[in-house]
């Protein structure tokens, strides 16, 4: 019973605490419902009537339950900016939906993953090289040097058509074979970076 409890932030149970204290020939204690008591029907009486004809009062949420709503709306707004956004594209080709899981991805994976890093694409984009070519002469992007480039043919992995190029990092991610080729290919790149990219 919320009257047991000696601390409490509701102004109605603290009312009905200073009350019992004030009169102390008052006992609060449990009786059966519906057994005829008298006080206990007019009380029965009374709490059907504020319930028909009495002012509605908001009770306050537990605050789990407001924690959790709140993580509803924190992961619904998130996702909205991920499927909306300009930035993430090709994190959410991976990762379809965001979520409070952390995922243990490895420094290379999650440079394959998002393109940053030592790739040339990446380098020119923000304009700290002055082009995106790797030393063959296609773009240097993760795929290209997980696929298709001369120079790291050791660690290359089957192409994807570019309609299943999702399904493709998800797989290429899920295979823990595919996993330590790229975190090998990655490093072979970071270590030669001046021989992979047109200067």
């Amino acid at each position: 019973m919320a009257v047991l409890v000696p601390h409490t932030s509701h102004q109605l149970v603290r009312d009905i605490q200073s009350l019992l204290t004030q009169n102390r020939n008052i006992l609060v204690r449990w009786i059966k419902a519906h057994a005829g008591y008298g006080g206990n029907e007019d009380a029965d009486t009374l709490a059907k009537k504020a319930i028909t004809e009495g002012v509605v009062m908001k009770a306050l949420n537990p605050r789990c339950e407001l924690k959790q709503h709140l993580q509803e709306l924190f992961l619904k707004k998130w996702q909205n900016l991920c499927d909306n956004g300009n930035t993430g594209r090709s994190v959410l080709k991976v990762l379809k939906t965001v979520h409070l899981k952390p995922v243990f991805w490895t420094r290379e994976k999650i440079l394959f993953v998002t393109g940053h890093g030592p790739f040339p694409s990446f380098l020119n984009r923000f304009h700290l090289s002055d082009s995106d070519s790797c030393t063959c002469g296609e773009v240097g992007d993760p795929i290209h040097y997980a696929t298709s480039c001369p120079l790291t043919l050791s660690w290359h992995i089957r192409k994807s058509s570019t309609s299943l190029e999702s399904l493709w990092y998800q797989r290429v991610l899920g295979n823990p074979n595919s996993r330590i080729i790229i975190i090998n290919m990655i490093k072979f790149i970071i270590d030669n970076e001046n021989i992979m990219r047109l200067e």
